[in-house]
């Protein structure tokens, strides 16, 4: 496994990105109970080493989202299978459990966390009756980084952005980005819509904040980079065996997810209960979704 920068034998801004999945964790855990309980949030660390080695076993190199921004560039070589690893929230088991697995298979990640360094736990997760976890500490993040993991934006606090007023949605935007700088000392490029929630408001004031690219999470084309501001990723839940696994990775499942999703909003849009001038409401998309495909 390379632990330096990605390479092929195809010339700088040569090759096929669109075929990069991008997978999404939250919390990597020691507890069964956790797991078993919250697939949807927790996959068991040893679960999760499973897939570091199948994605060994297949060939797969975990990239950044700045490699593909410098790739784009025309300053770096993208591998021959190359993945994204993402993990959102900013849990301190990202740090305990993931973040030493990753490093003994030489891989990297893309680390989503919040702009408020007061928010020690995860509040949010308070009404879907969740245990409370401690987030990760500034040091912590300082590390990763250091090791070559990108630190991206998930807001200030983790809020539903297009369901608050525009200057509200702005701050969180923006000034996390900001704030995530000075502590980084380095650029942040990248931001994830908690919940996975996003309108064209919200896309544009991300853009406008100057991050490079935005992830969802159900939402978005099925290829990747056809829109920046709304990567689609392969949400990774607890229950995920290899079988799965291996449907997700060597198959075009985003392609079916895709598919799944607009028959989704097609029924969601034929009842409109939820909408306002033809517009699905956030909270009615959200609420359609099954446990295990919420962010």
């Amino acid at each position: 496994m390379n632990h330096g920068r990605p390479i092929s034998n195809k010339k700088p801004g040569e090759g096929n990105p669109q075929k990069i999945k991008v997978l999404m964790y939250h919390r990597i855990v020691s507890e069964e109970e956790l797991s078993h309980s919250y697939p949807w949030l927790c996959t068991h660390a040893q679960e999760f080493l499973h897939h570091l080695r199948l994605l060994e076993r297949w060939g797969f190199t975990p990239i950044t989202f700045e490699d593909y921004r410098l790739f784009q560039e025309g300053e770096l070589n993208l591998p021959k299978k190359p993945v994204i690893i993402t993990f959102d929230d900013g849990y301190l088991d990202t740090f305990e459990h993931a973040y030493p697995l990753l490093e003994e298979f030489g891989m990297k990640a893309v680390i989503f966390v919040l702009g408020d360094r007061n928010m020690r736990v995860n509040t949010w997760d308070q009404l879907a009756g969740l245990p409370m976890s401690p987030l990760l500490t500034e040091q912590q993040i300082l590390e990763m980084h250091s090791a070559g993991f990108e630190i991206g934006s998930h807001s200030m606090t983790h809020t539903k952005l297009p369901e608050l007023p525009h200057e509200k949605a702005w701050d969180e935007i923006s000034r996390s980005r900001m704030l995530l700088e000075i502590l980084l000392n380095a650029p942040v490029k990248t931001f994830a819509f908690p919940y996975g929630l996003t309108d064209c408001n919200t896309k544009k004031m991300v853009e406008d904040a100057g991050y490079a690219m935005a992830c969802g999470t159900y939402s978005g084309p099925p290829c990747f980079g056809n829109d920046p501001f709304e990567v689609r990723r392969l949400f990774i839940p607890g229950f995920t065996n290899a079988l799965r696994f291996a449907t997700q990775m060597l198959t075009p499942y985003e392609y079916y997810a895709w598919a799944r999703w607009r028959a989704k909003l097609l029924l969601i849009g034929n009842k409109q209960n939820g909408s306002t001038n033809g517009r699905i409401a956030p909270s009615k998309i959200l609420s359609a979704l099954n446990p295990a495909e919420k962010s």
